[in-house]
């Protein structure tokens, strides 16, 4: 694969803006069934921003041509798999008698998740291959693949042309992380699915379940060793009760604190290790190290402020004083201290953090903990978090609450990309987050159990 990579970006440098009748062909023909599993797509695509990026194409025509390419090539995929599919699969016979065995399954799938998958596949290899073909052939209706088809081709096209044009020659550093993108976009569809068709089944099943636990466990357990198993189940539904002071929202709260905290041990164990994660800092770095421009710097000023001292503080003054309007004393009394404890959180393991080392030797080592974590994306989580949850709380519009949650996890965003703007390191805003959302987990957990009380 890499002599095949290498060859390609020597032809296109020789062809110059020719070369794009090329991105063309190669993308459309990885999209088309089977032909995807031997063509490079996502390096040629990569390889037209490049092109664009030195000033070989404008990166209007790279995104066009990447874009139609892909269009068209699942669309051609899906007319064969839609009209030719049966005669395809006649070439094998295990292939056909595959088919036949999974034929209703395989068109329940699609109607229900096709456009996702057709989307999700764009972004890996094997689902730029097989997903059209597989939509054809299950009778996805055309209308429906069209619009799933357009739309990933237009997110993966400007996706991998911005990336190519950005790093320039550099482009070589970021495949391998687009394939592991597309790898986890997979796995997270294929644990989607899986999850659904879990609660599908159960619920489905219930009186099955229900019967089975009881004649298979409990009523063994009871019979042979004496454990009475009703006072564990007991506690189980008062975990997940919404009345009970220890109940639905500390099971959730302690879930979310556990996942923040896996989060900010992981990047810690790979700073520790020099895992790729430091690689993809660098990299990050470098990508917005080449876009900085007079209008960019002002606009990633603006975003920024999102994340200053005395904005964050202004917006916890704000808070607590709209929860004492609203005559919520035990929260507006907390504003405040969330803002003030997530500085002094973020100061303290910073602290300790920067006496550490990674265990690697001086030659080999990218980069420590400097700066780590961001106390900034550490009280703008927290605040930005809190300030959501106080306007959910009090709001009984659907409407309301789903704009706050998004403008919420918006600016939590924003913020963040002023801080790397700021030459802060990926890893170490990814560690503010990660420890302000656990501070947040705490604060509100502790509020909502107060109340319970």
């Amino acid at each position: 694969m890499a002599a095949i990579i290498g060859t390609v970006q020597r032809l296109f440098d020789y062809l110059g803006p020719w070369a794009l009748v090329a991105v063309f062909l190669i993308v459309a023909a990885e999209s088309s069934a089977f032909v995807g599993l031997v063509c490079p797509g996502e390096t040629v695509a990569l390889l037209a921003g490049a092109l664009a990026g030195t000033g070989i194409v404008s990166p209007l025509a790279a995104f066009a041509t990447v874009a139609a390419g892909a269009a068209l090539g699942d669309i051609g995929g899906y007319l064969l798999g839609r009209f030719k599919g049966h005669a395809v699969l006649a070439w094998s016979p295990f292939a056909q008698r595959a088919y036949e065995r999974g034929r209703a399954r395989m068109e329940r799938y699609f109607a229900r998740w096709g456009a996702m998958t057709v989307l999700v596949g764009r972004f890996v290899a094997v689902g730029r291959a097989f997903a059209p073909f597989s939509a054809g052939l299950s009778g996805m209706p055309a209308r429906a693949f069209m619009a799933a088809a357009l739309l990933s081709a237009a997110l993966w096209s400007a996706l991998l042309v911005a990336v190519g044009y950005l790093l320039g020659s550099n482009w070589r550093r970021l495949t391998g992380w687009v394939a592991s993108l597309g790898f986890g976009m997979l796995a997270l569809l294929v644990l989607t699915v899986l999850m659904v068709g879990a609660y599908e089944w159960l619920i489905a099943r219930q009186d099955e379940v229900v019967r089975w636990w009881h004649e298979r466990i409990v009523e063994p357990l009871a019979r042979r060793y004496g454990v009475n198993l009703a006072p564990l189940m007991d506690f189980i539904r008062a975990r997940f009760s919404p009345t009970g002071y220890l109940g639905f929202h500390l099971t959730v709260g302690l879930l979310v604190l556990g996942a923040m905290m896996w989060l900010f041990g992981g990047i810690v164990q790979d700073i520790f290790a020099q895992d790729p994660l430091v690689r993809v800092d660098q990299v990050v770095a470098a990508v917005i190290a080449h876009a900085r421009t007079p209008a960019f710097d002002s606009a990633m000023a603006a975003a920024g402020w999102l994340s200053a001292p005395a904005w964050l503080a202004s917006i916890a003054a704000v808070t607590a004083a709209s929860l004492l309007a609203a005559r919520d004393g035990t929260r507006a009394m907390v504003a405040i201290p969330v803002a003030a404890g997530a500085y002094a959180l973020g100061f303290g393991i910073r602290e300790l953090f920067e006496n550490f080392s990674p265990h690697v030797s001086a030659e080999a080592l990218v980069h420590g903990f400097r700066g780590f974590p961001s106390v900034a994306m550490t009280a703008a989580t927290a605040v930005y978090g809190f300030a959501w949850f106080a306007i959910v709380m009090h709001s009984k519009s659907w409407r309301t609450q789903a704009l706050c949650t998004v403008g919420a996890a918006y600016l939590v965003l924003l913020a963040g990309l002023g801080d790397l703007y700021r030459e802060q390191l990926l890893s170490a805003v990814g560690a503010g987050f990660a420890l302000g959302g656990a501070w947040l987990a705490i604060c509100l957990t502790g509020t909502l159990t107060y109340d319970r009380l």
